[in-house]
């Protein structure tokens, strides 16, 4: 999969139309994002063209909205890229997103960048919206804006019982820690990627040893508490293998009130160095807050019983599930 780097103002102009595009920022690439891109992929296989997508390095929301939570994407941006290439994305255009570029008219914008990447036909959600703040424009306008240069197609709204399959949804229920709603709106397990590096050793000293998670990049995490995970080993000896475990996102009370906030993972049954390897921990389901405990005796004794409650909902999760 390519990708081409889009600035403003744009100088990149394809000399042919070979382009299916999808337009949209993506965040989570949820099952709603999907049904977009799998539409792109039938109408650019039907017409023997190439699927490419227009998207964003950055949350657009988080320029005019005063939420830190919007600058913080819930895909790291590595993993985004491998999800597309699976989803038979070509060509990636990803513009570098700015207060300059976001103030564009409508027809400034589809004549600038849209008229100019080679497609043939432009897909996107039905809420879709570009231009300026001012003067936004919605998707029923855009083949005004073509003006023959190319075809539009609309995707309908993507919901199930409880309403529209959304970013912002998703980005409420990980803040509730609902994890089970999380991953069924993105139709793969949520995912936190990093690296393993070395902590307090608490957890060693009182036998429940942990491998603690530096992200790779930000990306938004679920809410503070214990969480049944499987986690995957990227680098090193133990590449590809996955092991079952409970993670913690807290501070650690028991032993302090003013530690920094960690995630910490106990993989079950397993016992060898991986420290500084990348490691991908896929949450599973919620268990419980975080506790600040009497001491250490106590605290052993509940972790005893997250492992057990781990395990019981681990064991419903088949290994063949979606994680990607």
């Amino acid at each position: 999969m390519k990708i081409i780097n889009l600035q403003f103002p744009n100088k990149y102009s394809a000399k042919k139309k070979e382009f299916v595009l999808a337009m949209g920022y993506f965040d989570g690439l949820h099952l709603g994002h999907r049904a977009v891109i799998q539409q792109a992929k039938r109408i650019a296989d039907k017409q023997h063209l190439k699927l490419a997508l227009l998207t964003y390095s950055q949350s657009p929301a988080g320029f005019y909205v005063n939420d830190p939570v919007l600058k913080v994407p819930i895909l790291p941006f590595r993993q985004k890229m491998q999800m597309l290439e699976k989803l038979g994305v070509d060509t990636i255009f990803l513009i570098d997103y700015n207060l300059t570029f976001g103030s564009q008219s409508p027809e400034d914008y589809v004549d600038n960048y849209l008229a100019k990447l080679g497609a043939s036909v432009v897909v996107a959600g039905f809420d879709h919206t570009y231009g300026s703040l001012k003067d936004k424009a919605d998707m029923k306008h855009l083949p005004r804006y073509a003006n023959g240069r190319f075809e539009v197609y609309t995707v309908r709204e993507c919901s199930d019982y409880f309403g529209k399959i959304s970013s912002t949804r998703i980005r409420r229920l990980l803040s509730e820690g609902d994890l089970q709603a999380v991953n069924e709106l993105l139709g793969y397990q949520f995912q936190t990627v990093g690296f393993v590096v070395h902590g307090n050793q608490i957890g060693r000293r009182i036998g429940f040893p942990t491998a603690n998670q530096a992200l790779e990049e930000k990306q938004l995490l679920p809410k503070s508490g214990v969480y049944a995970v499987r986690t995957k080993i990227v680098t090193g000896p133990l590449a590809g293998r996955s092991f079952n475990g409970m993670a913690s996102i807290g501070r650690n009370e028991t032993f302090g009130s003013d530690n920094p906030i960690t995630i910490e993972i106990n993989l079950f049954d397993f016992s060898a160095d991986v420290y500084d390897e990348e490691i991908i921990v896929y949450w599973i389901s919620f268990l419980r807050e975080q506790v600040k405990y009497a001491n250490a005796e106590a605290l052993i004794d509940q972790l005893k019983q997250d492992r057990i409650d781990s395990l019981d909902l681990l064991k419903e999760i088949p290994k063949s599930k979606n994680y990607s």
